[in-house]
């Protein structure tokens, strides 16, 4: 078979998130099928749900056409490269969706931050770096700054 058609054959599927924001007037036993619709319209696309988070109503930093709550969610899943735009497509003429966003997530990628639900509202942790290495303080002489200080002077 030719190089060229042995590509087309083989597609690129990586790993996303989705995190998505519904419109609060929703009832949350309707959050559940909206999500399940989200999930279809990935999966008609070639798409395998690794994981997903039932939405859940949040109080936002700030508004959202108009709305200070919504109900977010989040489904993580594996997809082609190709399909990713058709989803957006998609997503975009869901009527009960606020906002959403698609985020590739790299296989090796060290995970930073991570969502644990303890409470009601869901706890972010977030990486700290290690602390900065220390340099030793180098101990000036009085007699060196005079002397630097004299060299500026004699320059002005």
């Amino acid at each position: 078979m030719p190089p060229y058609k042995m590509a087309e054959l083989e597609q690129k599927i990586d790993n996303y998130e989705l995190g998505f924001h519904l419109l609060p007037e929703l009832e949350e036993s309707e959050t559940g099928t909206k999500l399940k619709e989200i999930e279809d319209v990935i999966s008609r696309l070639g798409g395998t749900i690794l994981n997903s988070r039932e939405p859940k109503k949040q109080r936002l930093s700030y508004p959202l056409k108009h709305k200070r709550f919504s109900f977010f969610g989040v489904v993580e899943f594996k997809s082609p490269t190709e399909a990713i735009k058709p989803l957006e497509n998609q997503l975009k003429l869901n009527d009960s969706l606020l906002r959403f966003l698609i985020l590739k997530i790299k296989e090796n990628q060290r995970v930073l931050r991570s969502i644990k639900e303890t409470s009601s509202r869901p706890k972010i942790r977030t990486h700290t770096p290690p602390a900065l290495e220390k340099r030793p303080k180098e101990e000036v002489k009085p007699e060196e700054i005079e002397k630097q200080i004299e060299e500026v002077i004699t320059k002005l």
